[in-house]
């Protein structure tokens, strides 16, 4: 055991000093130093590649290192760039870094050097930067040849408005070097007496070709040599416009897009930027073959959202755009086809088309062009697979050109192209008549008549002029006519006529029918007769061509003699105020006159014999004076009167006037103005007048309710619906409510005229035996044997009456007291019981009224007594206990007195009604 400790104690002292010392030696090791650095350049880039390793790395042992690369440029102590560059480095790994001078490699001597420091998270203790690698020095100058002079960089590619440094290496201090840019000159900086650099700043692009530059060597007058180079400037790539994705038939998408402008230059240095097409959801890229469009299968996956980036990229940069759709909202249709017209006539046709099939369910939205007579008519229309629609309101014989497109209905993306036909209308009979026009030469014992038509518009002829008849007929022997038939496109013709009056009648013909005519009049007498004073005509007037060719040069309306209006207008007087009233003739026609209407004069007169303002006095045919106002246009159809005197009587009339007078004469038309404060009165009133009928029609209206609601009719008993319920048995006639006709809750009959006790019939109980606690609904009243009143009375329910009925005047209250003896009272348990008691009772003691006495009175239970009353009830009675809500009534033969109340006896309060009264 001891052996054992003694060797443990052993190993852990062996392996403690083993990481001690470990950890010594990679202490001593660290920073760890860059070594081996070598760099080698690129002169079509203008860059320096650096290659280094990292020494004394432990094994299989990967450590992050920052690097700091410092390069110089002509000497060591000019420091152009400084920078750091971090990787993980490997055991025995071998380190790349390029760096990419803006000035050409060839015009100065470059230096660079290297150090490091480690940044990795297993060495958290503070690091330090290792020591500086050697300087590395880089020179191409040695090994460009023996030529004078050069140029560089070479066939450098840029980008338009980018920043270009060029030099130039003269073997020759002594030379004079000039350079040029384009025919330029352009100056630099010298870095040594070898070289010069010339910075361009935002080259322009002159030429895919490149740009020139060059520079020349001499000494005095004599050139020593000429170096130049081509700078390829590329135009910038543009990112493309209009990227856009569709489909025509679910199977393939088609990808457009504007690539812009083409980046490619001469020489071969830069081809044409390239375009790729990415889809992010199934992660598939195509390189497309086209630059401004490509095609893209669709799976058969159901995927019907597409997410595509499109990819443009030259030698220079990278440029992308990015479009999210959902595919069933890209369906760009196939263009519609087979476009014909059936059932063409002169005004109407049908215009069809098929559209290709895509989908199950699927509609199109179509839309029509329609294009002739120098007008378009645009329609739209929802179809299935087969489009048709009808064209209406088409000119006869006009050749139009209709076209339709289509789109998804659903989701629209964009129209098809168009797909179109011609077509032509059929004829139709020309719809208007020719304009006509004649010239009449008189010779002795004829007329020779020229007529002349204008041939019809196209719009007006509704196809092809084929002929002109000509109808000429003898006014003075109506009988005799002459029809001559004009081939067109004649436009006139010559008439031998005779000293009668003729009527010519002229129309135009096509294939379909004929026009209507135009008739004009030949006067026997044509120099006298041939127009009429105060006859309004219309002339149009032609110009006739070289070639016949009859042309409208205007259009004259006028009349051989112009006469005095023959009527005057019918005048309303409107907007009659305190001070002024309007004037209207609106309904005046002045082309149904016998000249020219000029205007109009209104003549007024008042009893103040002034003319007020605008007016002036004028004396009439018959030498009475009055105020005239004179109008001058006759279009003028209004005028207001104003500057009047409230309660001021005026007259006035309107007549119209031509060159050759004024109208008839007419009466004058009164008006009164109103008192001024009149209007005010009619504004207040008018309202009042209509709000009151209002209010009275809604009353009529509602009477029924108002009545109902304010005071309510009380129920006629002769009318109540109690009696619907009733099996008359005897006097059907009856129209008042027998006792027999009740079937009551309970009743009770105390005695009869004769004194005799009523026995109950049917009696279940005693009343000692159901202690009455509660006044029961009805009951019949006893009498003493010493009491000779007249007959029975009888108590019932009344779902109407209330206190009103104790208003009445005759009313008394006799109490009776809560229970009664058993010989005084009887319930009656059966209403087949009460009915036979009643009948048999209270039938016969109406029997012994006189006739004329017989009806009943109702006895209110709400009723209280009155002072005075002859029978003498008392003043205070004992109100019965409240039982239920219904009111009780009691039926008293008339001229029947009621019985006394005794001490034990208790009663409902009773009104009487005398004889014939009753309550509704």
């Amino acid at each position: 055991m001891a052996l054992f400790v003694v060797f443990q104690t052993t190993f852990f002292l062996t392996l403690l000093s083993l990481r001690t010392y470990q950890s010594e030696v990679l202490a001593e090791r660290l920073p760890l130093t860059p070594v081996s650095l070598k760099v080698s350049t690129n002169s079509i880039r203008q860059s320096l590649h650096l290659q280094w390793t990292v020494h004394n790395l432990p094994y299989h042992q990967e450590l992050k290192i920052v690097f700091q690369i410092q390069i110089s440029r002509i000497k060591t102590s000019n420091v152009v760039w400084v920078g750091n560059y971090s990787t993980t480095v490997k055991w025995n790994q071998v380190l790349h870094w390029s760096w990419e001078s803006e000035l050409p490699l060839e015009c100065a001597t470059h230096f660079v050097r290297i150090k490091s420091v480690i940044d990795d998270a297993s060495f958290p203790e503070p690091n330090f930067w290792s020591n500086w690698s050697s300087w590395e020095e880089v020179s191409v100058q040695d090994s460009l040849g023996q030529s004078i002079l050069f140029v560089f960089p070479k066939d450098k590619l840029v980008e338009e408005g980018s920043n270009v440094t060029i030099c130039y290496v003269s073997r020759n201090i002594q030379n004079n070097v000039s350079c040029y840019l384009e025919g330029k000159q352009i100056h630099g900086e010298q870095l040594d007496p070898h070289v010069t650099a010339f910075n361009l700043n935002s080259v322009p692009f002159i030429r895919n070709r490149g740009t020139n530059i060059y520079c020349e060597a001499s000494q005095g007058n004599v050139s020593k040599g000429i170096e130049g180079i081509v700078l390829f400037v590329s135009k910038v790539l543009e990112e493309p416009k209009d990227f856009s994705c569709e489909t025509q038939d679910f199977k393939t998408l088609h990808c457009t897009w504007d690539p812009g402008t083409d980046t490619a230059l001469g020489w071969s240095k830069q081809p044409s930027q390239s375009y790729t097409l990415f889809e992010s959801f199934s992660g598939e890229k195509k390189l497309c073959t086209h630059k401004n469009w490509c095609n893209w299968q669709i799976t058969q996956d159901s995927q019907e959202t597409y997410n595509f980036t499109l990819i443009a990229e030259n030698y220079l940069r990278k440029r992308s755009v990015n479009i999210l759709f959902n595919l069933t909202h890209r369906v760009y249709l196939m263009n519609p086809f087979s476009v014909n017209f059936e059932n063409v006539n002169a005004t109407n046709a049908i215009m069809t088309w098929k559209v290709h099939s895509m989908r199950n369910n699927f509609t199109y939205l179509c839309q029509i062009e329609l294009h002739g007579e120098g007008k378009m008519m645009q329609y739209d229309v929802s179809v299935n697979v087969n489009g048709e629609y009808f064209l209406s309101e088409l000119e006869p014989a006009t050749e139009y050109m209709a076209r339709v497109r289509c789109a998804d209905a659903s989701h629209f993306w964009k129209w098809t192209e168009w797909s179109g036909q011609n077509f032509t209308t059929l004829e139709a009979a020309p719809s208007e008549a020719p304009d006509v026009w004649r010239s009449v030469n008189s010779e002795p014992g004829n007329h020779t008549v020229t007529l002349f038509w204008k041939p019809l518009s196209k719009l007006h002829a509704n196809g092809k002029i084929l002929f002109y008849n000509v109808v000429v007929e003898n006014l003075d022997k109506p009988s005799r006519s002459e029809l001559r038939s004009i081939p067109a496109p004649a436009n006139s013709t010559k008439l031998i006529l005779d000293r009668c009056s003729y009527q010519i009648c002229v129309t135009a013909n096509n294939s379909v029918g004929t026009s209507p005519a135009s008739i004009i009049v030949i006067s026997a007498d044509p120099e006298n007769n041939a127009f009429r004073p105060g006859v309004r005509y219309d002339f149009r007037i032609y110009g006739l061509s070289t070639k016949r060719i009859a042309c409208l040069l205007e259009k004259k309306t006028g009349y051989s003699q112009e006469l005095a209006p023959s009527d005057n207008p019918h005048v309303l007087v409107d907007m009659l105020t305190s001070h002024s009233f309007t004037l209207s003739w609106k309904d005046y026609s002045t082309e149904s006159q016998p000249g020219f209407i000029q205007g109009y004069h209104v003549y007024l007169k008042s009893k103040a014999r002034q003319c007020h303002p605008r007016f002036q006095k004028a004396v009439l045919s018959d030498g009475s004076e009055c105020c005239r106002y004179t109008i001058d246009n006759p279009e003028e159809k209004a005028l207001i009167v104003d500057n009047l005197k409230p309660e001021s009587f005026y007259e006035f009339f309107v007549t119209p006037f031509t060159s050759a007078g004024e109208g008839p004469n007419a009466t004058f038309t009164k008006v009164t103005t109103p008192d001024e404060h009149s209007s005010m009165l009619i504004r207040i009133l008018l309202p009042m007048v209509f709000c009151v009928l209002l209010i009275m029609i809604v009353c009529y209206l509602k009477s029924q309710w108002i009545k109902e609601t304010c005071y309510p009719d009380i129920p006629d008993p002769y009318k109540s619906s109690i009696l619907s319920l009733i099996k008359f048995k005897e006097n059907p006639h009856l129209t008042i409510m027998n006792v027999s006709d009740c079937i009551p809750d309970a009743i009770e009959v105390v005695s009869k005229p004769e004194g005799t006790k009523i026995q109950l019939l049917g009696t279940r109980k005693s009343l000692t035996e159901t202690e009455l606690t509660k006044p029961n609904y009805l009951y019949l009243l006893p009498t003493e044997k010493t009491h000779s009143g007249p007959g029975p009375c009888i108590c019932f329910e009344n779902f109407t009456y209330n206190q009103a009925a104790s208003d009445a005047g005759s009313c008394g209250h006799v109490p009776v007291p809560p229970k009664a003896p058993p010989s005084m009272l009887g319930l009656m348990t059966s209403p087949e019981n009460v009915l036979k008691a009643l009948e048999k009772n209270y039938m016969n003691s109406l029997g012994e009224v006189p006739a004329g006495e017989t009806s009943l009175n109702y006895v209110s239970q709400l009723a209280s007594p009155m002072s005075g009353d002859k029978d003498s009830l008392p003043t205070n009675p004992v109100e019965p206990p409240h039982c239920s809500e219904y009111k009780m009534q009691m039926a008293v033969p008339l001229r029947l007195a009621l019985p006394p109340p005794t001490e034990n006896s208790s009663l409902s309060s009773i009104t009487l009604l005398d004889p014939g009264e009753h309550y509704r």
